[in-house]
């Protein structure tokens, strides 16, 4: 039986235009990557329409690098509760656009139990919901730390910490009797991928002991959020010390846990 790589990448574009071909070439050494539809389509505009300079150049040649190299698109979809739109509220198009990735990497995850989804992006403001869906295998990655992870070659503490999850329901799936029922999901097309209950069969307890393992999941859905914020949190940290020290300083002297000088 072959062996599946343990982490899926799925990307953004703005994760994308803020790359190189080189780093895409070394993105597919740490895991399997996968663009949706939707930020493909999005990059075919960008080719010929981009605002932004350098965007243009950036679509037109991560559209010609893709097929070639083993990366994979894919239209996964599922709804989440935390995803919904209010009844009236309108979208810009970026907006709609970030969603229809969220929806992407909550479907990837549902999808695939036994592997680790990791959305990579550059906005802050996607990132910031991935923790609600509560997904163990399922955690988002700012686009800095999977360039430094790829240099480097140490997984980030997040991604470490979420695959300690996936191992343990995965080896708990095999050694449950009729587990063996689980793998049709797995096989699922997206249309049945949609779902807006994140919990799967491959995530049950054994008989007898329901409650009490699921009170230790929430516990670790809860250590999970935490941990995944506060890398987030200290991802702007640096990057704001980076970009803008001064009033970086000043807002940190502020902060009642520094002590001022005598």
């Amino acid at each position: 039986m072959a062996v599946l790589t343990p982490v899926l990448l799925l990307f953004d574009s703005p994760a994308l235009l803020k790359s190189s071909s080189r780093d895409w070439a070394n993105f597919r050494q740490l895991g399997e990557c996968y663009v949706p539809e939707g930020v493909l389509e999005a990059l075919e505009f960008l080719s010929s329409q981009a605002t932004e300079p350098g965007d243009e150049s950036t679509a037109r040649e991560f559209l010609r690098f893709y097929p070639t190299q083993d990366w994979k698109k894919t239209n996964v979809s599922a709804d989440h509760a935390t995803l919904k739109v209010a009844p009236g509220h309108a979208l810009s198009k970026r907006a709609r656009l970030a969603l229809a990735v969220l929806q992407c990497a909550y479907g990837l995850a549902l999808r695939y139990p036994d592997r680790l989804v990791v959305l990579v992006s550059h906005d802050p403001s996607v990132l910031q919901k991935v923790p609600p869906l509560e997904k163990p295998n399922l955690c988002g990655l700012p686009l800095t730390a999977l360039l430094q992870w790829g240099r480097s070659q140490r997984r980030p503490t997040v991604v470490s910490h979420h695959l300690q999850f996936v191992r343990a329901a995965s080896g708990k799936a095999q050694g449950t009797p009729g587990s063996a029922t689980a793998q049709p999901s797995r096989r699922a097309t997206p249309a049945t991928v949609r779902s807006s209950a994140p919990a799967t069969v491959d995530w049950a307890a054994p008989k007898g002991r329901r409650g009490q393992w699921g009170w230790s999941l929430k516990l670790r859905r809860g250590l999970t959020n935490l941990v995944s914020l506060a890398i987030f949190l200290g991802a702007i940290a640096v990057g704001w010390r980076w970009l803008h020290p001064v009033s970086f300083n000043q807002f940190w002297n502020q902060l009642p846990i520094v002590g001022q000088p005598k």
